[in-house]
C-alpha cells in the first residue's frame, strides 16, 4: 500500500469514527404539526439546535388545511408582523433536560392568531412523536402533536 492509500484511509477512518461520536440529537429534523383539538395537519416545520446556546428552534416550510392559504402573519406583532409564514421562526428558545425526552422554555408564535404560548413538550419513546403543550399570558392553551418525518439526505 502507498503513502497515498494509507493517508486516505486513515482520514476515512477517523472522519467516520468522529461522525459516530457524535450524541444523535433526537429533535433536530423535520416534524409534521397536528392540532390535537381538531386533529388537522397544520404544517412542516424543520428543528436546528444553536451549538452555541444549546436551544431549539425552527422554521415552517409548508402549510396545510386550512393554514395552507396564509402567506403573511398579519396578526403577529413586532418583527415577525406582516413576515411570510414560510421561512418564519415559530419555534424559539426551547431547551432539553438531560436525556433529551422533555423540552421547556419555548416561545411558539402561531401564525393565524398571532398568540406567543410558552411551549414545553414530551418525547415518546421510540423518539419519533413530541406531545407540546403551551399557554400565553391570556389562558389561551395550545396541544399540538408534532410526528417525526422521515428526513431526506
Amino acid at each position: 500500500m502507498n503513502f497515498k492509500s494509507l493517508s486516505t484511509a486513515f482520514t476515512l477512518a477517523l472522519l467516520s469514527t468522529s461522525a459516530f461520536s457524535y450524541t444523535f440529537d433526537p429533535l433536530i429534523g423535520t416534524w409534521k404539526i397536528i392540532d390535537n383539538r381538531t386533529d388537522s395537519y397544520i404544517s412542516d416545520i424543520v428543528i436546528r439546535k444553536n451549538s452555541r446556546t444549546q436551544q431549539y428552534s425552527a422554521v415552517i416550510t409548508q402549510l396545510h388545511g386550512a393554514s395552507k392559504n396564509l402567506k403573511n402573519c398579519q396578526k403577529c406583532t413586532g418583527s415577525l408582523k406582516n413576515q411570510s409564514v414560510i421561512g418564519m421562526e415559530a419555534l424559539q428558545g426551547l431547551t432539553s433536560d438531560s436525556g433529551k425526552t422533555r423540552f421547556s422554555n419555548g416561545l411558539w408564535t402561531n401564525p393565524e392568531n398571532g398568540y406567543q404560548y410558552k411551549i414545553s413538550g414530551q418525547l415518546n419513546n421510540a423518539k419519533t412523536q413530541l406531545q407540546m403543550t403551551g399557554s400565553t399570558p391570556q389562558n389561551q392553551t395550545t396541544s399540538m402533536l408534532w410526528i417525526k418525518l422521515q428526513d431526506i439526505h
